[in-house]
């Protein structure tokens, strides 16, 4: 049963080209876009929006829509419309009563509550309930495995599932500590388990065993381990489900079971896909492509890989190498896996041509990108996502600072939005909670569970292009 509160009213990451407080420019060619429309002017404040116009040598813009009216041309009328409606562009806003600590399991223990967003955790997000998907914890961090959404029409909250039973906000039963059973990926459905040590390997159950009868019986199919998700919770438009891809489990986090999870939001249900190919797992990223299926790149070793959730099926392609370091987001246009590099890497940006086979099958399946225009700092998994409205790739590192990539001429482009900046991000990372809703337009950041969801309307017009 979900569970919800209404809004009350009121953390293991180039110089600016002519920029100014309302945002960068770059130097960068730009093509009209007719979709977007075009603009002659230029300057940081052509528009009189208080946002930078990015000037170009034809001296033509990308514009990113302005309306009440949501991306399919329907009528918004929520109560965040009215807040996005009084908005300038390029600004930001702290929605208000919008902590998440709010719908945390009772009794509340804040340590539990805040590592489900702070403990390596990520995000995704459904576009068609114009929602923020929040999944996290795992470790010794937190035991609550919790489906969090954040409704952005009506700024509320909802835990869609529950604890297990005997377990309460306050404190996990004491099966749910015994390591043995992460190797499944579940929590038990027992208070005692009865396990024969000869189906432990090194302190863990060895998985073969994890579906055989006396063993699943002891397991609650419906409850999979809170987990630190990481950049590996993707959003399955085609099922509408969440899936993630497993590993990071409570309570060792030393162990992971061979195959993902998918809580499907027609059914309430959560069921297990194919195991994924042996030795693949790591702390990296997943996205899904414009078909659907869902792409995978570790950050450690193992190859690329890909799930087709409609085959229930996995692909594997070159080897990553311990690559690729950061977050990223796939170009749904143009097919093209970027990833924004942690700042301990020697190459800031990578691009995988998805649909690039000789590419993706050889040893080193992806491409080096310079950084052109007004690139971000460094960080350590950041804000990086694909705005699929604006065609752009968009990072947040912190602050009220927002960058812009054009995947057409991979030039960045800097503002400096105005409003409620964003309080320091989490020190593990943002992740995936860092999103786009196509429907109003404007940016998602879920942040911390003590503080307000925030917003951010970009300019409108982009540069570059």
């Amino acid at each position: 049963m979900a569970v919800g509160l209404l809004p009350a009213c009121g953390e293991d990451p180039a110089g600016t080209d002519g920029g100014d407080a309302s945002g960068g420019t770059t130097n960068a060619t730009s093509t009209p876009d007719p979709s977007r429309g075009t603009s002659g002017q230029t300057g940081s404040d052509a528009d009189g929006s208080g946002s930078a116009a990015a000037t170009t040598e034809m001296g033509t813009t990308t514009e990113a829509a302005e309306s009440s009216e949501g991306s399919s041309g329907t009528m918004l009328d929520e109560p965040v419309d009215d807040v996005i409606a009084r908005m300038e562009p390029n600004s930001w806003v702290a929605l208000p009563s919008t902590e998440m600590s709010q719908i945390c399991p009772l009794p509340y223990n804040a340590g539990d509550c805040r590592a489900v967003v702070g403990a390596w955790s990520g995000a995704t997000y459904d576009q068609g309930r114009d929602r923020m998907i929040v999944w996290g914890g795992g470790h010794a961090d937190s035991y609550y495995n919790n489906v969090f959404v954040f409704e952005l029409g009506p700024m509320q909250w909802d835990r869609l599932t529950e604890l297990p039973e005997g377990a309460d906000g306050a404190e996990p039963t004491a099966a749910m500590m015994d390591i043995r059973l992460e190797t499944c990926g579940y929590y038990p459905s027992v208070e005692t388990l009865t396990i024969d040590p000869a189906d432990v390997v090194n302190g863990y159950l060895d998985p073969a065993v994890c579906h055989r009868a006396d063993i699943e019986a002891q397991l609650d199919l419906q409850q999979p381990r809170s987990s630190h998700t990481y950049g590996k919770p993707v959003y399955m438009p085609n099922q509408d489900a969440m899936f993630y891809l497993g590993g990071g489990y409570f309570p060792s986090a030393q162990s992971t079971s061979p195959w993902g999870f998918s809580y499907s939001f027609a059914t309430g249900l959560w069921s297990e896909s194919a195991p994924r190919p042996a030795g693949l797992m790591g702390r990296g990223q997943a996205a899904t492509d414009a078909a659907g299926d869902v792409w995978y790149a570790t950050d450690a070793g193992g190859p690329l890989v890909r799930y087709r959730p409609a085959d229930d099926a996995w692909d594997t392609f070159g080897p990553l190498n311990y690559d690729l370091r950061g977050v990223g987001d796939i170009d749904r246009v143009r097919n093209d896996f970027w990833i924004l590099q942690n700042d301990t890497q020697d190459v800031p940006l990578r691009r995988i041509d998805l649909d690039d086979q000789a590419l993706i099958n050889s040893d080193d399946p992806y491409e080096d990108i310079p950084l052109t225009g007004d690139s971000p700092p460094g960080g350590t998994k950041v804000g990086f996502v694909y705005a699929d409205g604006l065609d752009r790739m968009v990072a947040w590192v912190e602050g009220p600072d927002v960058y812009f990539l054009d995947p057409q001429t991979q030039a960045w482009t800097h503002f400096v939005g105005s409003g409620d900046a964003p309080t320091v991000p989490q020190t593990n990372g943002t992740f995936g909670r860092w999103r786009y809703s196509d429907t109003r337009r404007v940016f998602v950041l879920v942040n911390h569970v003590d503080e307000a969801v925030y917003l951010y309307k970009p300019p409108t017009r982009l540069g570059s292009r």
